[in-house]
């Protein structure tokens, strides 16, 4: 098909207007949700409580750089220059509440006042948030996944030691411990370490501050832990046996332990599927000084007679090319292949370290200074934990249908305060109670029908009734 001649040019001989004016334009308009659902659950009034004893110098203050962190990583910023490009954003400046954006130096500085008592602040800051959710979500148990991850820094930072490091051998790193639970994907605690600790350096005191703020916080609660081999630890173990905690963990394939020999002696195993099979050993510990009980797992990955051929074979593991195999101690009354998928849930706890390196800059190194550097991780898991409730409160996260019979019940009670003028009753907490998931969301959008143009109003959108602090 054919156009005509004058279907192809569009010639203009007059000149377009062009005028030099004003205005305020942002790309980011979905800041403003957040900046409401942070007036919601009162997060300026949650910083200044948590650091009502630790005064940090500054010009632009404690809560504003924090959410200017929070915008940064909204935003799609990950280093602290990137503060720069955000700098004549009216939204972004109207989530931190400022009139000016503070300086990448200015950021650094403030970050480098962190002590450990301050830290500890950040710590509790985060852990309320999160517990604050669990609670209302009233979940019958939790799954605790613990497990650490390398960041990679420069030669001059403060901490940073030459250890496990997969893609950069020689380049010194830090080594953080995060605990994340399954059920909702939060991240309740961070703690910084150097680079060239085991992963299982310091982890009994993380794991046992974990535990007892939640079972004191969420009393009768059933908790649960998943583990790697690296926490195969005895006194990781007695202590979570002492305090009827459930727990699952990889058993290494050490020499000493005689694993191999077991498995390579045994004649018979239960078939659970084509490609599964399990034998459950008793195996005498001599460091231990005790029997434990293991359940081997075997996973056939090739049908090749021949596949011995094609494979390297480990003096210490029993993989052969043909099968796969993995022992897995626990104190958990699960069938063999039901205790194999509850271990390998583990696994999501990966996506969500890696959402959490992506998108909030969890391994982005802002400073020399170690205590700076491990405020920043809080913090990113803090924003990152935020946007977690965000989800949940405005139902965009939808929760798993449980897989035993029965109807699902919302995971969400919630109800509204009683009083018209968004005071809470007499007697009443202070905290601002959260909203039916619905609501919130009708809430947050409750003037987004009014268009007004920026760049004739520096109050929009204008703040809706129900927008009102509560509290």
């Amino acid at each position: 098909m054919r156009f005509k001649n004058s279907e192809y040019h569009a010639p203009r001989n007059g000149d377009l207007r062009v005028e030099f004016v004003s205005q305020d334009l942002s790309s980011y308009s979905g800041l403003e949700l957040f900046r409401r659902y942070f007036r919601i659950i009162g997060l300026n009034a949650r910083i200044r409580r948590a650091f009502r004893e630790h005064q940090l110098k500054g010009d632009y203050g404690l809560v504003s750089f924090i959410l200017v962190f929070i915008a940064l990583w909204l935003t799609g910023g990950r280093r602290l220059r990137h503060i720069g490009f955000l700098r004549d954003d009216p939204l972004v400046k109207r989530l931190c509440g400022l009139a000016q954006m503070p300086s990448d130096r200015s950021a650094s500085r403030w970050l480098k006042q962190f002590t450990n008592d301050s830290l500890q602040a950040l710590v509790s800051l985060n852990a309320e948030l999160v517990t604050e959710k669990l609670k209302a979500l009233d979940l019958p148990r939790l799954t605790l996944d613990f497990d650490g991850s390398v960041l990679t820094t420069g030669q001059t930072v403060s901490w940073a030691f030459r250890g496990y490091n997969p893609h950069k051998r020689y380049a010194p790193s830090y080594y953080p411990l995060l605990c994340h639970i399954a059920q909702t994907g939060h991240f309740l605690q961070v703690k910084n370490r150097p680079g060239n600790v085991h992963d299982s350096k310091g982890a009994l005191g993380v794991i046992r501050s974990c535990i007892e703020q939640l079972s004191s916080t969420l009393p009768g609660i059933k908790l649960e832990v998943r583990l790697d081999a690296a926490f195969f630890q005895r006194p990781i173990l007695d202590w979570l046996a002492r305090h009827g905690v459930e727990f699952a963990v990889k058993v290494p394939m050490w020499n000493w332990l005689g694993i191999k020999e077991a498995i390579n002696s045994a004649k018979y195993w239960y078939h659970h599927s084509e490609t599964l099979s399990s034998r459950k050993f008793s195996l005498f510990l001599n460091s231990w000084g005790r029997l434990v009980e293991l359940t081997v797992i075997r996973h056939k990955v090739s049908d090749k007679t021949n596949a011995r051929k094609y494979v390297q074979l480990d003096l210490f593991t029993p993989d052969d090319g043909i099968y796969e195999y993995s022992v897995i101690y626990t104190n958990k009354t699960l069938r063999a292949d039901h205790l194999w998928d509850f271990y390998n849930g583990r696994a999501a706890m990966e996506h969500q370290i890696a959402e959490l390196k992506g998108e909030f800059g969890f391994d982005a190194i802002p400073t020399h200074h170690y205590q700076g550097n491990s405020a920043h991780q809080i913090i990113s898991a803090l924003a990152y934990n935020l946007i977690r409730n965000f989800q949940i409160d405005t139902a965009l996260a939808q929760v798993r249908p449980k897989t035993s019979a029965g109807p699902t019940s919302s995971p969400l009670p919630r109800s509204r305060p009683s009083a018209s003028n968004g005071s809470p009753p007499p007697g009443a907490s202070s905290t601002p109670a959260p909203f039916e998931p619905s609501s919130l969301a009708t809430t947050l959008l409750a003037s987004s029908t009014t268009t007004v143009s920026l760049a004739n109003s520096k109050e929009w959108p204008p703040e809706p009734e129900s927008l009102s602090r509560l509290g």
